[in-house]
């Protein structure tokens, strides 16, 4: 099946409650969705959901790459099989490479997404299909606890104690006080069940880092992310040997390429796969599966403020990828006005009808989506070749 049109848009709901960071502070989405529609009706779709601090993409990038390297490649491949898919993305990324364009990622996932959404589609399967063997039929989320006022913290607790979490990641800043302030509040807010680790975003230096975490071990931490700033490789394997606490590391890694060189410097126990700052679920399958052949563990990450696109992505991830220890993704308390329980977990459908095809989407969701897009281009042979 040929594509013969692409289409790029501009996700930007607001959130109810904004998302503080110690990166930023987050109103609304910022994620391009990407549709790539076929001659035989099929339309799969995409999420870019780019961070300059990460990937050093963001949403023009993303759609400067699409417009202006990506659709030519794209509109001239029919796909039918998953070597096919294979093929595009690894065309694609050699294009990057021979224009000397080296971030890429976030766009090169939404592409993949894309792609696999179209190729279940057209085979009636599930995403799941192509990533491997069903691992677990559940999984439980993840939540992250924001910036907030202490007061704010505890009326979040409360509106989210029907979904009765048991992983819990609370972002830190540079103030060890305060840290400590919000971790015993969690903690103390939770319980001793719950699973806690903790972020900096790579905010600390080495000697931050050791200081912080030997006040927070008491409140039995069970990980830390990022701790340090991203191309500090020498400052993550100090620490490493410094403290107990198991290094989750985000930032660092964003490829195959940077998941070997940590891991062969032993400089984390733990790689956080975002499927939009990996390359999309096949280069993130790659990641996970060399992770495994080193005996490292996984955690399936989220950008804040994914749309159900990444999500559902992150959930065939999840189903089929068996050293993850923590699956984030719950980006729709950010966004909905009601819940409900089922959503603070991943499950594994099995129906046989059309929303269990490709990312498994529900057509009411995908318009709820796309009610909230501003369209940017569409792109067809027409347009591209005459430009």
């Amino acid at each position: 099946m040929k594509i013969v049109k692409i289409s790029l848009y501009q996700y930007n709901e607001p959130f109810k409650l904004g998302f503080h960071s110690p990166q930023t502070l987050r109103a609304r989405a910022e994620s391009i969705i990407v549709r790539l529609e076929f001659e035989n009706g099929i339309s799969g779709y995409g999420e870019s959901t780019p961070r300059s601090y990460v990937t050093g993409e963001d949403c023009s990038t993303v759609v400067w790459l699409i417009q202006n390297f990506f659709s030519s490649i794209l509109l001239s491949h029919e796909i039918y099989t998953i070597d096919d898919v294979e093929g595009v993305l690894n065309e694609l990324e050699s294009e990057c490479f021979k224009r000397n364009i080296l971030q890429y990622n976030s766009a090169l996932g939404a592409i993949d997404i894309a792609l696999l959404d179209a190729l279940g589609k057209l085979q009636k399967v599930p995403v799941t299909n192509f990533l491997g063997s069903i691992v677990r039929e559940k999984a439980l989320y993840s939540i992250s606890i924001p910036f907030l006022h202490p007061q704010k913290i505890r009326e979040l607790f409360f509106q989210l104690q029907k979904f009765k979490f048991k992983y819990v990641k609370i972002l830190l800043g540079e103030s060890e006080s305060e840290n400590i302030k919000r971790v015993s509040l969690v903690r103390s807010l939770f319980g001793g069940h719950v699973d806690i680790r903790v972020e900096a975003n790579g905010r600390w230096t080495f000697q931050q880092a050791v200081f912080n975490l030997e006040k927070l071990e008491k409140f039995n931490i069970t990980a830390v992310e990022q701790p340090v700033a991203k191309d500090d490789v020498v400052g993550l394997q100090k620490l490493k040997k410094a403290i107990k606490i198991p290094i989750i590391v985000d930032e660092s890694m964003c490829s195959l390429s940077d998941a070997k060189n940590l891991i062969e410097k032993e400089a984390c126990d733990i790689l956080n796969i975002k499927i939009s700052k990996c390359g999309g679920l096949l280069r993130s399958m790659e990641i996970a599966h060399f992770a495994q052949s080193q005996n490292i563990s996984c955690q399936l990450g989220a950008h804040v403020g994914e749309t159900e696109i990444l999500s559902a992505a992150g959930k065939s991830f999840a189903l089929t990828t068996s050293n993850l220890v923590y699956f984030e993704g719950a980006s729709f308390l950010l966004f909905e006005e009601t819940y409900s329980n089922n959503q603070s977990e991943i499950k594994n459908k099995r129906e046989n009808r059309v929303s269990n095809f490709g990312l498994r989407i529900k057509l009411t969701n995908q318009q709820l989506i796309m009610k909230h897009c501003l369209p940017i281009v569409e792109l067809s042979d027409k347009t591209v070749h005459s430009s």
